[in-house]
């Protein structure tokens, strides 16, 4: 039986009690933040779906389905995969002709897109016809960290189960006994929410540097650290693109009149699409500009921003 984090168990007893029912729709869409366990969560739901003694828990784990799905050999489990960066036609093609055939298990058929909002237009429109009449005893589960980039129609024809971790205190404390250590107090914020993203960066101390690189800011923008100090300390820093985007939002932002946020925002934009294509020494240079054009925009009301 796949193991479930804490924060999943309430909408999995949901989608349990739907299923036990009959009335689990047969496309729905598993969203949330990145970290927050939508693959745990599709791959529970696809366990009950397929399994044959099914328990008031879920899947009981020990029949011949069960037993086929978890050695990664289900005929009747198909968890799309892309070779590049988009679920492209291609796929979606395999899926409608998977989702029309008989089951070989004479139950049903589950398919796991991850990463669906990845999908190409192509690829999205050839979906549609299999969610408008979707093939009796046929199951599709989309999972998104990006739910809006979805097409309409898409989210149109999907049941949208949106996933969340609790309130912050509850993930700190999940945190602290999977690790043994206290998580800086912004770092479920910096997380969305995300527990398992918040649980790696404990886990190989990423989340130290990302405490150092908010100090190095503070001082900066502060006045008590020079601009050719803290570029040394901050180019190269791991999550810096993050960091600095959660900076901007929270700390130098949110005080601000409407133009000058939308200038401060701007300035971190051009930023962020410039560091794509900026490498070596040019790096330290793009990020002096960026810091220094954010402390004149925060000094001097008046400054103008590019375009």
């Amino acid at each position: 039986m796949t193991e479930l984090y804490p924060w999943l168990q309430p909408p999995f007893n949901q989608l349990l009690a739907l299923t036990n029912s009959g009335q689990l729709a047969h496309a729905l869409v598993l969203c949330g933040p990145a970290g927050i366990g939508k693959a745990t969560m599709a791959d529970a739901l696809a366990a009950v779906l397929l399994c044959k003694n099914r328990q008031p828990a879920g899947a009981c784990g020990q029949c011949k389905s069960c037993m086929l799905r978890q050695a990664g050999n289900h005929a009747d489990l198909l968890k799309l995969h892309s070779d590049t960066q988009h679920i492209g036609v291609d796929a979606i093609r395999q899926l409608n002709n998977f989702s029309h055939g008989a089951a070989q298990q004479h139950g049903n058929r589950v398919v796991v897109i991850p990463a669906a909002d990845t999908m190409t237009e192509a690829a999205a429109n050839a979906l549609l016809k299999t969610l408008e009449e979707p093939p009796a005893g046929c199951f599709i589960i989309l999972v998104s960290s990006n739910y809006p980039q979805l097409s309409a129609t898409i989210r149109s024809r999907c049941q949208q189960w949106q996933l969340h971790a609790g309130n912050a205190a509850d993930i700190a404390q999940w945190l602290s006994q999977q690790t043994n250590k206290s998580p800086p107090a912004f770092l479920v914020e910096y997380c969305q929410g995300a527990p398992l993203k918040a649980l790696s960066l404990l886990a190989d101390d990423t989340a130290t540097s990302l405490s150092d690189t908010l100090t190095l800011l503070d001082e900066y923008f502060s006045g008590k650290l020079q601009l050719t100090n803290v570029v040394k300390q901050l180019d190269g820093k791991a999550e810096l693109s993050g960091m600095l985007g959660f900076y901007i939002r929270q700390r130098l932002a949110q005080p601000l009149e409407f133009l000058r946020q939308q200038a401060v925002l701007t300035a971190y934009q051009r930023w962020c699409r410039d560091a794509t294509r900026i490498i070596g020494q040019n790096s330290a240079l793009a990020l002096t500009g960026l810091l220094t054009e954010l402390k004149s925009l925060l000094q001097h009301p008046e400054a103008k921003w590019k375009s």
